[in-house]
């Protein structure tokens, strides 16, 4: 039997309502994940089987954990049988099953960021678009917005009541590039993030037997931080929930910060409406923060009007002070941040233990700067990650042309790296007579190779070569042969490490960089162990793309964190210092040109406020140096919105009795740990 007697009487209710729509409302440091983990067993509990549940996150590290932590309540065998995992990974592998029903086929590739953004810039050449008057990324995040909210290639995509988010320069230029963008996906077997979304709301909606099916399958459908999620995830769930409406959605409206990226707060707002019928659970008990950082964050969040109403409450008593500190510039602001974490440290706690929240990325500049100069380990979290290094993605290029031949975004990214002289106008000609003859880049390369067009007759036996290893690897790989062995030959026939070195300047420099294939090489090796006889090369493939969108960012090891507020939410720290409580900074002025959105500025602080669990800083600078010159800054009205009760204010221009003290002691304490040695 689930021990229920741990939970709170809120949280029990969560976990034994299983009838019916349930909204839980979870609180920051609320208990959130017990809660899901208890309701899943809990209806495992009741006789239902594993098959029957489908429970859907935003992260795969929510979904790891929340799988092991069912198997430790029920068993692991039964833990494996549930449906859990990100929308993406639920869409992908629907469509997979149902890829004929959509007209493509089961190898279909992922397009990344990268991909999608080469896609964009095609598409802006073929209507006479420079690519360097207006950005294909911000075209490309318009699209994505315009998939998020289910507008389709030639519709519109400006919204009476929305506000542009680029210009109407931008959203014509969007409308225009959309229908092309969307054929050249189709015309190379590919799909992007958010078509794993909006294909199975279109194969649900044209397949009646296939919803009818999944409908009886998944009986008890639960959402993890359902104030993400945005109007095609919203219409997904319906599909997948209605009639039967056992529909569990677990989120916070006062943590909703990703309405940049399409996410709606409505969703959570006006669950009621979506899914008649709903209760409401709000979890409130707070089991991570201190009462006066508690204090401080409901007082800012209860200024937003459009909310559901919540405070959280704690039984760990006030704890110390909430500091707000005042410095005369961002300089003197890092100083003050890094003074402090080296007491701190000096006191016993480790550098991570302590987190410097911004934000923008700009302001971590000047903490890296005096981090450095003092010699304090640090991480800034959010830079390259390793699938996304240049030399992993040219190996990486390499394999998903063997899985899908259509693929020409890759096929364009390796023809000529290692180099075989096959240079870019060579190509240009080659894709000229493929666009000209309706045919994909590989047929036409076939083509060139075997002497059709006199214009690249003198490249044909490179561009033979180069077939000739594609056409090889490609049947190889059908054949059934490891991908990991396929690899590591294709690594020595084209030399891949020696290009890599060619194009160092060092020794060491080429170590690392080749360093990096063969670390590739050790993953796809691992993941045919992992994965046994049911592994494929599509696979790994997609779910490195998976990983890479949907996943957190990783934390480092023992090193001082540094992220934005965005990459921030989730996680807690011991020891928090939250910078720039400005306006124009925190609340933004705006991202990109676009509108402040004060109520989602407000969440952030929010979401800021409550990542502390015992100590917490709110700094800001007096003046900022821009374009070189130091310009007054304003308090963040945020600031006058905080609790007199719960703060201690400094003004480091003018020293206070306890900074003193605290400046007395820490060098008290280094000289006594210098004597002892």
């Amino acid at each position: 039997m689930i021990d229920l007697s741990t939970l709170n009487p809120p949280q029990r209710e969560a976990v034994i309502t299983t009838e019916g729509p349930l909204l839980v409302l979870a609180g920051a440091g609320s208990g959130k994940t017990r809660v899901i983990v208890h309701r899943i067993a809990w209806i495992l509990q009741q006789g239902n089987p594993a098959t029957s549940v489908l429970a859907m996150t935003f992260t795969n590290k929510a979904a790891s954990e929340m799988r092991e932590r069912v198997g430790q309540l029920v068993s692991s065998r039964k833990s494996k049988e549930l449906t859990l995992g990100t929308f993406h990974a639920f869409g992908l592998h629907l469509l997979r099953q149902e890829h004929k029903r959509i007209g493509y086929p089961r190898q279909f590739t992922i397009a990344d960021a990268g991909d999608q953004a080469a896609l964009v810039k095609r598409a802006m050449r073929e209507v006479k678009i420079d690519d360097r008057s207006f950005d294909p990324r911000r075209i490309l995040g318009l699209l994505s917005l315009a998939k998020c909210e289910g507008i389709q290639p030639g519709e519109p995509i400006a919204r009476p009541g929305r506000p542009t988010i680029h210009g109407e320069e931008y959203e014509l230029v969007a409308e225009e590039v959309y229908p092309r963008y969307e054929s050249a996906l189709r015309a190379m077997a590919m799909v992007d993030f958010d078509d794993l979304i909006g294909l199975p709301i279109k194969l649900l909606r044209e397949h009646q037997e296939l919803r009818d099916r999944l409908n009886d399958r998944f009986r008890y459908l639960l959402v993890d931080e359902y104030q993400d999620t945005n109007r095609t995830q919203l219409e997904l769930l319906k599909l997948l929930g209605l009639p039967r409406g056992n529909v569990c959605a677990v989120g916070d409206d006062d943590q909703a910060i990703y309405g940049w990226r399409g996410a709606e707060v409505e969703n959570i707002l006006r669950f009621h409406l979506h899914f008649p019928g709903a209760k409401e659970v709000r979890l409130e008990q707070n089991y991570r923060s201190f009462g006066n950082i508690l204090d401080c964050a409901n007082e800012v969040i209860a200024k937003n009007e459009a909310r559901k109403v919540k405070a959280l409450f704690t039984e760990r008593g006030g704890g110390e002070k909430v500091r707000v500190v005042t410095c005369p510039n961002d300089e003197a602001e890092a100083r003050f941040a890094v003074g402090e974490l080296r007491a701190s440290i000096a006191g016993g706690r480790r550098p991570g233990d302590h987190a410097i929240l911004y934000r923008t990325n700009l302001q971590s500049r000047a903490f890296e700067e005096v981090l450095r100069a003092e010699g304090v380990p640090y991480e800034v979290v959010g830079g390259t990650e390793f699938f996304d290094r240049r030399e992993v993605k040219d190996l990486l290029a390499y394999l998903r042309l063997f899985v899908n031949n259509g693929d020409e975004v890759s096929l364009l990214r390796i023809v000529n790296f290692p180099a075989r002289g096959i240079g870019d106008a060579t190509m240009e000609k080659v894709r000229h007579r493929a666009t000209v003859e309706a045919l994909p880049l590989l047929k036409a390369m076939r083509k060139a190779a075997a002497g059709a067009w006199p214009e690249v007759a003198p490249a044909a036996g490179r561009i033979q070569a180069f077939v000739e290893i594609v056409d090889r690897y490609s049947n190889r790989l059908v054949e059934g042969e490891p991908a990991s062995r396929l690899a590591r030959e294709l690594c020595e026939e084209v030399d891949l490490r020696g290009a890599i070195a060619s194009q160092m300047t060092s020794a060491a420099a080429a170590s690392r960089r080749i360093g990096l294939i063969d670390e590739t090489l050790v993953s796809l090796e691992r993941f045919e162990a992992r994965e046994g006889k049911k592994h494929s090369l599509a696979q790994y493939l997609a779910q490195l793309t998976l990983d890479r969108r949907d996943d957190e960012p990783a934390l480092p090891g023992d090193r001082v964190v540094m992220m934005t507020l965005h990459a921030a939410k989730g996680l807690e720290f011991p020891v928090v210092f939250l910078a720039g409580l400005e306006e124009d900074l925190l609340p933004h002025k705006g991202i990109q040109g676009g509108p402040q959105d004060l109520p989602e500025e407000r969440r952030l602080a929010y979401v800021g406020i409550t990542r502390a669990r015992e100590r917490l800083f709110l700094t800001r600078s007096a003046a900022r140096l821009s374009r070189g010159k130091e310009v007054p800054r304003t308090p963040s009205r945020f600031l006058s919105d905080l609790p007199g009760h719960a703060i201690e204010e400094i003004d480091i221009a003018q020293p206070t009795e306890a900074s003193e003290l605290r400046s007395e002691t820490f060098f008290d304490e280094l000289l006594a740990r210098l004597e002892s040695r």
